[in-house]
């Protein structure tokens, strides 16, 4: 990954440690089955479930879920955004100015 600033001074900090992170916040939201990508289909196999852009100073993220039996997945995807959001914040420093949640599925399994 390029360098990111973070306030005043940059560091390099790896898209896998962001794609980690994201994938970690997404994993306590309610209503989340997973990540896509777990699923043995051809899409799946060519397309990671998190995907990190770098802005040149702060990133873009995109996150592919798996739904929950249940639950809405508006309310779902807005709270993995917020989720992201703060995770990549608190833990690195670097701003996701843009979260963008695609479900790509609903699990029907209890």
């Amino acid at each position: 990954m390029d360098k990111v600033q973070t306030g005043e001074r940059s560091i390099q900090i790896s898209e896998d440690v962001l794609r980690s992170v994201a994938a970690l916040a997404v994993r306590d939201v309610e209503g989340v089955a997973g990540l896509a990508g777990n699923r043995a289909s051809l899409r799946d196999l060519l397309v990671r479930p998190v995907e990190v852009e770098n802005l040149g100073g702060a990133i873009a993220v995109d996150v592919r879920i798996i739904l929950k039996n249940g639950y809405r997945a508006v309310q779902v995807a807005k709270q993995v955004q917020l989720a992201v959001k703060q995770s990549i914040q608190d833990m690195t420093g670097v701003t996701a100015v843009n979260v963008d949640v695609e479900v790509t599925g609903v699990d029907f399994e209890e």
